[in-house]
């Protein structure tokens, strides 16, 4: 079972022929609604990927929350997600011609939400504990902490990249990061930014991602390196927390880790063939036809 201690958000998506740039107004081309937060999209990830998952987060008492729970009603335990006065969180999504996205987040009730929702019978039941940093960076450290001494692996997806002290992170099994998330990480360390040395500095797990081609961990015991399948790209928007909830799915179902890389990186290049943010999300069957077939 994995905990999801994470944003609920609603996006607001705008596809453009470009960025916009300062002081420019802009034609959007379409406009959608859609469910989204790093959190929830992480969640979705790993239950459409077969993993037993407990949403862990809020959402405010407006309109806008059924909007955000809509998918993780029907493939997650919501249970611990609050109903708080703060407005639910949300994003403005920007979406250019080449699928490159540029995103605004307003974290509302994301930042309202309480450690303490994980009660110590469900930390004790987990495989995994899955955290991003959309949320009170003060309660993810708590629940880092908790990890820490419960038998669970604690992941944590360093986005948006945010500085904790050096002797928390070292708590953390697996921290993710994207390239930029990982040069960020590098500049606050004095160190190279590679998953090895990132790791070797930390004493810990480190996974970057680096977009088309493909991802680098170097945790457990073990150096990964793994390529990136081709793909048409039409919206990168959940691929990297499509690649998060679905490793979080092979480690929790004892996946070794290359073998969760693999397949987490073939689920990322199917989220960013489709346009959406949780609706390109792919559900098991589809990503195990693809896995076959590379095999």
């Amino acid at each position: 079972m994995i905990i999801t201690f994470g944003s609920i958000n609603v996006d607001f998506v705008y596809e453009v022929e470009d960025m916009p740039q300062p002081g420019q107004t802009l034609l959007a081309k379409r406009f959608r609604t859609e469910a989204g937060g790093k959190g929830a999209n992480q969640a979705l990830a790993a239950a459409r990927d077969g993993a037993e998952v407990v949403m862990v987060g809020a959402v405010g008492q407006d309109g806008l929350a059924e909007i955000g729970l809509q998918n993780l009603k029907a493939a997650t335990d919501i249970s611990r997600v609050a109903s708080l006065g703060e407005p639910t969180g949300n994003a403005s999504i920007h979406i250019d011609a080449r699928g490159r996205n540029m995103i605004v987040v307003a974290a509302g009730a994301n930042l309202a939400v309480s450690s303490n929702c994980v009660e110590e019978d469900l930390l004790q039941r987990a495989n995994v504990v899955l955290m991003q940093m959309e949320n009170d960076v003060a309660e993810v450290e708590k629940l880092i902490r908790r990890t820490h001494a419960s038998k669970a692996i604690s992941i944590l997806n360093l986005a948006p990249a945010f500085p904790l002290s050096e002797e928390v992170l070292s708590l953390c099994d697996l921290i993710v990061v994207n390239e930029d998330e990982a040069g960020a990480l590098a500049g606050w360390l004095g160190c190279d930014a590679s998953a090895e040395a990132l790791s070797v500095r930390l004493g810990t797990g480190v996974l970057r991602t680096l977009g088309g081609d493909g991802a680098e961990a170097c945790a457990f015991g073990e150096y990964v390196r793994i390529a990136a399948m081709p793909v048409d790209v039409k919206d990168t928007t959940a691929a990297g927390d499509c690649f998060v909830g679905v490793l979080a799915a092979g480690l929790d179902c004892g996946l070794p880790l290359k073998a969760a890389m693999r397949r987490a990186s073939i689920a990322a290049a199917l989220t960013c063939s489709r346009k959406g943010s949780q609706s390109s999300i792919p559900e098991r069957r589809v990503t195990d036809s693809v896995e076959n077939r590379c095999n």
